[in-house]
Formats: C-alpha cells, structure tokens, sequence
C-alpha cells in the first residue's frame, strides 16, 4: 500500500464527493422522469485487482452506494438514477499505460474477453449516450 494521503483524498474527492454534488444538482434543474447516470469502473469497485488504483477503487464503491441512495430519493419524481462501467474505453486512461500493457488488453479483447472483442468509445459512455443505456422505455430502471 504505497500510496500517499493526497492521491487518497484525490480519488475520493474525485468520485466519492462528485456524485452528491453533481446529482444534487443535476436533480434541481430536472423535471419529471428526468436521467442520472454516474460512469465507474467496475474491476476497481468490486475486486480490488488493480493495486495501484486502490483509492479510485474504493472510491467507485462509494459513488456506486451513493448511486442507489440517490435513486432512492428521487423516485418520487421519476428520476431515476444509474451507475453504467463501460469497461476499457479509447483515449482514456488507458493511453496512460504502459504500452506492453495496452497490448495485452488490446489482445484480450480481440480474443474475446468482452462479447464486442473491442474497447468502448467516448461517444457511448458520454451524455449523449445515456439516451442509449437508459431510454424512456427503461424508466422502471433504477439503482443499477
């Protein structure tokens, strides 16, 4: 465990403190059967595989139960409120691997690792997608 307090209070504040204030806000500005839809990453969240990242991990974790509290509380406006992990995606932090690194997940996923053999693409993880993940259809989809 080599990592310092501020790269710690970093990642935390990063996820763990963003979500409340971004749902907080989101919410306020939002009508009826309105979409929150936090990104996380689940290896770090739930396995706690990726050592170095252990503060970013813990801190996913965190958003991810702040997720279904929000969801929670604001049901009663048809707000619902989800958590998506998009899994590698391009131009992420990915690019600030190693490139040996990137390679072996380049071929894990050609192999099959992910049913699509590719990584994600900014524009399906961003706002926009959400219109993908969560469509009105889907309005009884909440604290996921």
């Amino acid at each position: 465990m080599a990592i310092t307090l501020d790269k710690w209070e970093h990642s935390n504040g990063f996820a763990g403190e963003g979500i409340p204030v971004a749902a907080r806000e989101a919410a306020a500005m939002m009508p009826k059967g309105g979409r929150i839809v936090a990104i996380s990453f689940a290896p770090g969240g739930r396995f706690g595989s990726w050592q170095p990242w252990v503060a970013m991990g813990a801190a996913k974790a965190a958003m991810e139960v702040l997720v279904r509290y929000f969801a929670v509380a604001l049901a009663s406006r048809a707000i619902t409120v989800n958590t998506t992990s998009p899994g590698w995606v391009e131009d992420s932090v990915l690019n600030s691997l190693p490139e040996a690194f990137q390679t072996g997940l380049r071929e894990w996923q050609e192999r099959g690792w992910t049913p699509m053999g590719r990584f994600g693409k900014h524009r399906r993880t961003s706002a926009r997608g959400g219109d993908d993940l969560f469509p009105k259809r889907a309005d009884w989809i909440t604290a996921s």
